[in-house]
């Protein structure tokens, strides 16, 4: 008799337990935003780094520049083309070997049909 009150017991206790821990998951520490200018807002950076050195470039009429670039340590049959918004090939002027290319993975402008990105800066990897 005295096992099955002490089996009782427990179990009862467990199911308390077991009944606040699901009732505490269901809690939250702040409530929903009053107002638009109090939500929550999450940033992200949409800037794009690459490391490659340039194969070939070329810049279209309408102010738009394609290069070819081989990455860092990638197969040599391995390249890639960004098309950048802008003639930017002053940019690249005087620059050599490996480079550091910085920009804005968002494109803002489209030519035909295909996004163009901004360049941000272009730096030589010594």
């Amino acid at each position: 008799m005295k096992n099955l009150v002490y089996s009782l017991q427990w179990l009862a206790i467990t199911f308390l337990v077991l009944t606040a821990v699901s009732l505490m998951g269901h809690c939250s520490t702040t409530g929903l935003p009053k107002e638009g200018s109090e939500s929550i807002q999450e940033y992200i950076p949409h800037i794009a780094y690459l490391v490659a050195s340039p194969i070939e470039g070329q810049v279209f009429g309408d102010g738009y520049t394609n290069i070819r670039f081989r990455p860092y340590k990638a197969p040599m049959l391995f390249d890639e083309s960004i098309l950048f918004c802008g003639d930017v090939s002053d940019k690249f002027k005087g620059k050599f070997g490996l480079l550091a290319i910085t920009y804005d993975s968002v494109g803002h402008q489209k030519y035909r049909g295909i996004a163009c990105h901004d360049l941000l800066s272009v730096s030589e990897v010594k």
